[in-house]
């Protein structure tokens, strides 16, 4: 059942990395870190915007494990790292990273004012934070969110706990069609 979620997640959520990613701005020489990596596929897409080191972390082994199956190659050719870890202590040294994403995550982070604080540690000087989700408030998640446990902060919540990790920029936006919420918050 797990596996079957994780394919459904690589295909689903395709529109959404793209958006996430758009404002993202990856170039050729950030590092990136996609923090919930899920089934591996927005970390298939991150590999194409850099030639740099990119990791993923999730808490789910299954996740970890179908995320190195989808990503077999760039493992193999030393680019790329997916460990099992919690985001509220990820396994990097302070400022490694110039980007990290979050796609579809934050719902499930048990302290969201921790992991943005432990995000916050691992991005250098000027690095970039974006979280993008389906769904911008509780009301929007609907029924998932109390069958799925969710912890769905709205954008101000959002923006509020990104500041108080010591994000000195943070915009949040809704997209105007699909009504997902992102947050590109800059250290």
């Amino acid at each position: 059942m797990g596996r079957l979620l994780l394919r459904s997640m690589n295909i689903g959520h395709g529109r959404l990395h793209q958006w996430g990613l758009k404002a993202a701005g990856i170039q050729l020489t950030d590092r990136v870190l996609d923090v919930g990596c899920g089934g591996g596929k927005a970390i298939s897409r991150i590999l194409e915007e850099t030639r740099r080191e990119v990791a993923g972390v999730d808490h789910s082994p299954e996740a970890v494990k179908t995320a190195r199956s989808v990503n077999r190659a760039a493992i193999s050719s030393g680019r790329l790292r997916i460990v099992e870890s919690s985001v509220e202590n990820l396994p990097f040294r302070d400022g490694f990273f110039d980007v990290v994403t979050a796609f579809e995550t934050t719902y499930f982070w048990p302290e969201l004012q921790a992991a943005l604080t432990e995000i916050h540690r691992v991005l250098n000087r000027g690095g970039r934070l974006v979280i993008a989700n389906e769904f911008a408030d509780r009301a929007s998640a609907g029924a998932w969110a109390g069958r799925l446990n969710m912890h769905v902060p709205d954008s101000e919540a959002l923006a509020g706990a990104a500041y108080e990790a010591g994000f000195l920029m943070v915009d949040v936006s809704v997209h105007p069609h699909n009504g997902w919420l992102r947050l590109v918050a800059a250290k």
